[in-house]
Formats: structure tokens, sequence, C-alpha cells
């Protein structure tokens, strides 16, 4: 049977395979069977993808065992002999083998709720590895509490989503350390040249995360404004001649006013009118013309009302020097408190209501300089980043777009706040391609339908952590 699309519905005896508990049994059925719909080859992948990291956290297990039974004459010639013995059985490399024997131990000494997931195919090695990662800092009790904050919502998260969640715990956990070891790492910020073939070379730069994530923003920006969005360089090139354009001091031919590189050249406008371009403290950029015009797309609104900036949410308690819980960088993570004060300082704040059960926003003031379209930013920053699950889009780089789409002959696709989400340019497009559907539950949360007829969800993102959210509602962040 097919639906409307032409998409193949599943049969009455098809399996749900991904929600099967991943063993060697499963893998014999799987191997033995064969799906017989889209529906099920997607289920089929999802229960292969359980089962692989069901066998890395037996294979973990196993060197763990080894290596903690292992003796030797000093505990370091053990180490090696541990390590040593595990790359040539595996075939990998000296230093690839000593970080599977390190991580193995980790997960099984001081993690044994991230090895338990990774068992039961919740998450993925990959996920495993990033929490034994960000952990590192914190004692035993420490590790425990921040793998069991971090679990709840990991099964459902990308590797990177899971690392950036844990780099929350462990700043919740421990803030001073992450105050000790950010000043430590400023100290070693660096620039490095180093050469690459076919005549090409990588400049990269290690800063502090909140003058990196403006300098990206003002390369971005630069990129966006300059050069024709028919020139046949992707963002990516055009992006890095930006960066050189402004190093240099090179001069550039900028896209006239109306044009929007990042939607064919085609006006764009807000939801509730052309774009404000405003310079945002602390990093400036000269201002640009107001983009004028009408929508390239009926139910599609440019989200992002211009100039560079940087969003930081921190709490009010922690605003005012009564504790040191660290702030939230967007596009990056957690940052220590004292640099999230010296940036309020410099900027200028929104007040943002929170829920204090949940930390989902509930309303968002508007006290700021030159104030942008209010429902714009109310969605910007109640979705913090592209709705789709995995996508770590910024919301101000984002589309507004329109679940219903807006058609005011009909009175349908109404521009509020439950019909508006930020969607980044790839996934709103696959929005538009056949079988894919985006809904909004009352909880916030996103879920998308797919031509398989599978649902994904985005829960949505807490702009406070609701164990710590105070009663007191107002808050001042971003800025």
């Amino acid at each position: 049977m097919f639906d409307s699309l032409g998409f193949a519905l599943p049969s009455p005896e098809a399996q749900p395979w991904s929600s099967y508990a991943p063993d060697g049994l499963l893998a014999d059925m799987m191997s033995e069977a064969a799906g017989r719909s889209g529906w099920e080859r997607i289920e089929r992948i999802g229960a292969w993808e359980r089962l692989i990291a069901w066998a890395q956290a037996a294979q973990l297990l196993e060197i763990a065992r080894f290596a903690t039974e292992a003796t030797g004459p000093a505990p370091e010639d053990t180490a090696a002999s541990v390590a040593a013995e595990v790359g040539l059985m595996t075939r990998v490399a000296p230093r690839t083998a000593q970080a599977r024997v390190d991580l193995a131990v980790t997960l099984l000494e001081r993690l044994p709720a991230t090895l338990a997931a990774l068992s039961a195919g919740a998450i993925s090695l990959p996920s495993a590895r990033a929490i034994a990662d960000e952990t590192v800092s914190l004692d035993t009790a420490g590790a425990a509490e921040a793998e069991n904050r971090v679990l709840r919502r990991a099964g459902h998260q990308t590797p990177s989503q899971v690392r950036a969640a844990t780099r929350r715990a462990v700043a919740a956990i421990d803030a001073d350390a992450v105050r000790r070891r950010a000043e430590q790492a400023r100290r070693e910020r660096n620039v490095s040249l180093t050469s690459e073939p076919d005549g090409m070379a990588t400049l990269s730069a290690y800063l502090p995360a909140h003058e990196a994530v403006a300098a990206y923003g003002m390369i971005d920006d630069h990129a966006r404004h300059a050069g024709a969005a028919t020139d046949g360089r992707s963002m990516d090139a055009r992006r890095a001649d930006a960066l050189v354009d402004l190093i240099l001091d090179r001069p550039t031919v900028p896209l006239a006013a109306d044009s929007d590189p990042a939607h064919t050249g085609a006006p764009r406008q807000g939801p509730s009118g052309p774009e404000n371009r405003e310079p945002a403290p602390p990093a400036s950029h000269p201002e640009r013309p107001a983009a004028t015009g009408t929508p390239a797309c009926r139910g599609c609104a440019k989200a992002r009302p211009g100039g560079i900036q940087i969003l930081v949410t921190v709490a009010l308690h922690t605003l005012l020097g009564l504790d040191q819980q660290p702030a939230e960088l967007a596009g990056h993570g957690p940052i220590p408190a004292d640099l999230a004060r010296e940036l309020a300082a410099q900027g200028t704040w929104r007040r943002i209501l929170t829920d204090p059960a949940t930390g989902a926003l509930l309303d968002y003031g508007t006290t700021r300089y030159k104030p942008p379209p209010h429902l714009t930013a109310h969605i910007t920053t109640r979705d913090q980043t592209c709705v789709y699950p995995g996508c770590r889009t910024r919301a101000d780089r984002c589309d507004l777009d329109h679940r219903i789409p807006h058609d005011p002959t009909t009175d349908s696709g109404p521009t509020n706040t439950a019909n508006l989400a930020a969607l980044c340019r790839s996934h709103h497009r696959l929005k538009h391609q056949a079988g894919w559907t985006l809904t909004r539950q009352p909880n916030g949360t996103h879920t998308w339908h797919t031509p398989t007829h599978h649902e994904h969800h985005r829960p949505a993102h807490p702009l406070a952590d609701p164990e710590r959210s105070p009663i007191a509602p107002a808050a001042p962040a971003p800025f």
C-alpha cells in the first residue's frame, strides 16, 4: 500500500526493529529478515545502529577488564603493554589503542550509567566519548551527577549536543573549576598556520569563545553582503574570502540593498516588515542599508535582524554576583560568570521571563537601543537554534518559517508564536519537500514527520536550568 505521495505504508507484519533491545538474538533475526517497505528499512537502519553501540560497549567492557586485571613491573609499563596488545588485536595505531583503553577504563570505573546507555543502544560511542571527555575534571561523585543530568536527554541528541549539554552540567556542578580552566585556556590563545596540499594552507585561531563567536559573525555578515549570490562560490568559500578581505583590508563590492545572498539574491522581509539593521555590542560593525521587498517564498521570513550580536543568557542572581553559575553563550555553550558580568557591562539587556519548573520562555522584554520586531525576538530567543533535531545553527541566522503557510486571503497561517519556528536554510528547504511536515506540540516540542512515516522530536530548548530556576521571574539576558 502507498500513501498519496507514493511512499510505501508500513504493512501489518512490519517490525518496529529500532524499538527492540540490542543483543545477539536481534542481530540473528536482522540477518535473516529483510525490510518490506521504506518504513521498515528505516527501522532496520535504526536497529543496526543500536546493535553497533551494543557491540562497541561489549568490546569496551572487555578492554576495561583486561586493562584492570593486567599486572606488570610498573604501572606505566603495564599501561603501555595493554595498549600495545589492544592495538595489535584491533589493528589500530598505538595512540588510537591507548585512547580506547582510557575510554574503556573511564566508562567502567567513573561512568557506569553512560556505559549502560551505550550497551542499551540509547546513545552512540561518540556521545559516550563526549561525556567522558567533558567530565574528566570532576571527581567520581561529580562525574556521576553530570552523567545523570546529561543522560536524561542524550538518547535524542547528537554527539555535539551531548557534548554541549555535558559542558553545561559540569559548569553547574563545579563553577569555580570552569572559571580556573577558562583563565588557563585564555593564556594559551594562539594563531597557527599549517601547510596543506594543492597550494592550500589552514589558518586557525584558538580564542576566547565570545571573541571567536563575534569574529565569525563578522566574517559571515561580510560574506553575505559582499560579492554576488550567483557567482558560483559556496558560502564556505565566501566566508574564507571574507576573512582575507577583512584581515588584509581588501576592497569588496557590496550587494544591492534589497538583495539577500542567502536566498539567491531575492528580496527579504521580516514577519512584521522590513529588517532593521543594528550594530549590537560588544562587537561593532558598520551599519548596512535595510533590506526591503517581499519574501521569496510564502510563509518564510528572515529571522536575523542584522548586525553582529553576542547573545549570552545569564540568571539575575548570577548577574548580581550572588553566585558563580556559568552563563550560556549562544552558539558555544557555558562561559564563566565573571566573563558574563563583564560582557553585560558592555552590552544591551533584554528581560526574559522563564517558567521556574521547565526553564521554558514565557515572555520576552524589549528594553533595547533599537528594538527588533518583538515577535522575531521572541521566536529566536525561544528556539535558540534551528528546530530540526540535531541542528545547531543559531536561530538568529535562520529563517522564521510559518509551519502553516501564511495566506491573508483565507486568514490561515497566522504570524504568531505557535505557528513560527526557526529553520536554517537547508532544513527550511527540506520541510517543503514532499512527505516532510513539521508540527509543534503544546509543550514546545517540534515534531518532524518523514516520508517513511516516522516521527522525530526536537524538545523545547529551556532557557534556564529548571532545577535552579528562581521563583522570581525576571532574568536579564541575552544582551
